[in-house]
């Protein structure tokens, strides 16, 4: 665990997040022409819906904070109710790369 806790996530700049109707969302363009029925369905992004924390962790991503420093603002702003920290937050933050939604600085050197 230590290794991930001095990871920088940094957000892709082709998402956008945006509040749709009193709900957070990160807009994912479509660009394939494999996703010529989901444009038609659901125009040009897809959109996952993020929670109050979900989105304060998404905003700390900005390629500045290790995830060491997104946790200790987290516990900060949200107390226990985030416990386990750790666990949740790198669960969550690998899920966003393997969805190539942000980078990691640091995972790719290691992995090389």
């Amino acid at each position: 665990m230590e290794d991930y806790l001095k990871l920088i996530p940094k957000r892709n700049d082709e998402i956008e997040l945006k509040k749709i109707e009193g709900k957070y969302y990160l807009l994912i363009p479509m660009k394939s022409k494999l996703d010529f029925l989901a444009r038609k369905l659901h125009e040009d992004y897809r959109r996952i819906e993020l929670d109050e924390i979900s989105v304060f962790v998404w905003e700390l991503c900005d390629g500045t904070r290790t995830i060491e420093q997104i946790g200790k603002k987290l516990k900060e702003k949200f107390g226990e109710s985030v416990e386990p920290l750790y666990e949740r937050l790198i669960t969550f933050i690998l899920e966003l790369y393997k969805r190539n939604l942000i980078l990691l600085g640091g995972w790719d050197e290691q992995r090389d």
